[in-house]
């Protein structure tokens, strides 16, 4: 009897275990946060719990991440198998310049300026000149005049402090490179010997079919044409005049262009000239400024100024003095 109450007792005890644990469940899956009560394993439910939790929602809401464990003193820290290098530190590096932000192209900044080549310059000394008043100088004359043609914007010096004769000459340049310059410094003086002018010549000293031709400086050209003037008829035959020894009939002007584009006379002095001291033939774009013309008050047909089938003419700001008759003529 006793052997079947302690059996009954036993299987008592397990209904009311199996009761308890089916009433857990119910209530589980009816979404009641249940909690198992305080035993033995409510440790390691929580430690499982919170590691699903951390690993689903890593990175949201406020969850912070753990700290690192700390080793505990006991434990020895094993040394690391190779130390890390530092790495060499770089060379600093210039910084870029930073634009100036006042400057612009239109202020000239950051902007390179072409230089302009130096002007070849053929000085009539070079070129077997004397200067003295006496020998003449024509040929060097002709000889640097034909080496300034093939460079364009060359310098034709006739310097300064010296007599160069020159007996008629022309100065053409059908080939010749624009853009040429006569710098006239010292004094030309024309030829007092009839020889020198055959039967007669209109003009002097003559610049042809030019484009670009430029005489400037603060030389003379001195005509020397008292000799013209005092001691010659107006009705004697050429060659009686070549023969005797006189100055032919024939006047020569001082200076003439002709032909010629874009000429341009400033500076210089023409004076005593045989009959006009300037002449503009078939000539376009013309200036003549800042320039002295004289000749004494017995001279003939000495005008200063002689404008022939030209255009674009502008004169100005001159000083005139021609004998008689007139400044400017046309």
């Amino acid at each position: 009897m006793r052997k079947l109450r302690a059996k009954s007792l036993v299987l008592l005890l397990l209904l009311v275990i199996v009761c308890f644990n089916s009433i857990d469940l119910c209530e589980g899956r009816r979404g009641k946060h249940w909690r198992p009560k305080k035993g033995p394993f409510s440790s390691l439910t929580k430690k499982k719990g919170k590691g699903k939790t951390g690993s689903q929602h890593s990175g949201q809401g406020n969850a912070k991440p753990k700290p690192s464990p700390s080793p505990s003193p006991n434990q020895p820290v094993k040394p690391s198998l190779s130390p890390k290098k530092k790495p060499n530190p770089s060379p600093p590096q210039n910084p870029k310049p930073s634009p100036n932000p006042g400057s612009s192209p239109s202020m000239g900044q950051g902007k390179v300026t072409p230089v302009s080549p130096t002007p070849i310059i053929y000085n009539v000394l070079d070129f077997g000149a004397q200067g003295d008043g006496v020998c003449d100088d024509t040929k060097a004359f002709e000889d640097a005049w034909a080496e300034a043609c093939k460079e364009e914007a060359s310098t034709v010096l006739v310097p300064a402090d010296y007599q160069f004769l020159v007996g008629p000459i022309s100065f053409s340049g059908p080939y010749c490179k624009p853009n040429i310059v006569f710098q006239l410094e010292g004094t030309i003086i024309a030829p007092t010997n009839a020889k020198a002018w055959g039967e007669g010549l209109l003009q002097w000293l003559e610049f042809t079919k030019l484009r670009g031709i430029t005489i400037r400086g603060k030389g003379v050209i001195e005509g020397r044409g008292s000799v013209w003037w005092t001691g010659t008829d107006d009705d004697l035959d050429p060659v009686d005049a070549l023969l005797s020894e006189k100055m032919p009939s024939i006047k020569p002007t001082a200076l003439r262009f002709y032909g010629s584009y874009n000429v341009t006379v400033t500076g210089i002095t023409i004076q005593n000239s045989p009959q006009c001291h300037l002449k503009f033939d078939n000539c376009e774009s013309v200036a003549v400024y800042n320039i002295s013309i004289s000749s004494p008050g017995n001279s003939l047909n000495t005008d200063g100024i002689h404008l022939q089938n030209s255009k674009d003419v502008n004169i100005h700001h001159n000083n005139l003095s021609c004998g008689e008759f007139y400044f400017i003529s046309f």
